[in-house]
């Protein structure tokens, strides 16, 4: 399993309840992805969300995105800008990673 955790920061002049409803339908988008199992936001505070992508492979989170996806991502991005981005994988993923670049 593999995390994608990203950190937006609320535009200034942005409506709150816009920034979440974007927030909301950019993972609505990204739970309707193949191999995708969950997306979530979270508000850190009035001005950050963060958001939760779970999925199967590292690649299926940087990559395969649908239109559906592209267009939440652009809606968001017009009322928050992100910050932040790291993609965290469990011990499994991390251990076939290492394998696959022929170091065990």
């Amino acid at each position: 399993m593999t995390l994608q955790v990203s950190k937006w920061k609320v535009r200034d002049g942005s409506d709150l309840s816009e920034v979440g409803l974007a927030a909301l339908a950019f993972c609505r988008a990204q739970r309707g992805r193949t191999q995708v199992d969950d997306a979530r936001y979270y508000w850190a505070h009035p001005g950050e969300i963060w958001i939760l992508v779970e999925g199967q492979e590292e690649l299926v989170l940087t990559s395969n995105q649908t239109s559906e996806s592209y267009a939440a991502l652009y809606d968001l991005n017009e009322l928050a800008v992100q910050s932040e981005s790291v993609l965290l994988s469990d011990a499994r993923s991390g251990l076939s990673t290492y394998e696959a670049a022929g170091r065990a």
